[in-house]
């Protein structure tokens, strides 16, 4: 908890700020977010009712889901190949049957935060390689750029485009890095 003071409230204004809780709902979010940009709306709600109810068989979890349980098997074992979800076998008897195995499905958060923090620094080393690369390949047109503007005799208007095409490109994959980089900054240093 922190407490802060806002000037200029007209009852004094001072404010419990439950710091902890604000960064696990985001993070919370952040894992919703990232289930349904990779694997859709029905995972992430499949994701969200396993959280909430525990451990289900895939049955039960297709009804409260309401999609075809064919589907629901589908996207958990794609959701456990990705290692968002865990499996949990229970056998009824100490023989080794499948009839008599019970598959229940979990998701555990802590794995799927640590999944989640892993993807997002390899995707940051490959953004940060890309940049490096056009930068390497697009050297020669940042030379141009600054030859250019000492004498704006030589420019031609295929090398003003190309140019500027380069640098859109460049400004997208910093862009994409910065967003990136404050994704892991909440996901990892608080």
């Amino acid at each position: 908890m922190e407490v802060e003071e806002a000037k200029g409230h007209p009852r004094g204004g001072v404010f419990e700020i439950a710091v902890r809780q604000l960064v696990d709902h985001l993070r919370g979010r952040v894992l919703h977010k990232v289930v349904l940009d990779h694997h859709g709306l029905i995972a992430a709600r499949i994701c969200a009712i396993l959280e909430t109810k525990g451990h289900l068989e895939s049955d039960a979890l297709a009804e409260s889901a309401m999609i075809p349980a064919k589907e629901t098997r589908e996207i958990l074992h794609r959701l456990y190949r990705d290692n968002y979800i865990d499996l949990f076998n229970l056998q009824k008897t100490k023989s080794y049957n499948p009839k008599d195995i019970v598959y229940l499905w979990h998701v555990s958060k802590d794995r799927m935060f640590k999944t989640v923090c892993d993807n997002a620094c390899r995707a940051f080393t490959n953004l940060r390689l890309r940049t490096q690369h056009e930068t390497e390949v697009g050297k020669e047109w940042i030379e141009r750029a600054k030859e250019a503007g000492a004498s704006d005799e030589n420019d031609h208007e295929e090398d003003k485009m190309n140019y500027n095409k380069f640098c859109m490109g460049l400004e997208r994959l910093v862009n994409a890095t910065l967003q990136l980089d404050e994704t892991i900054m909440v996901m990892m240093d608080f």
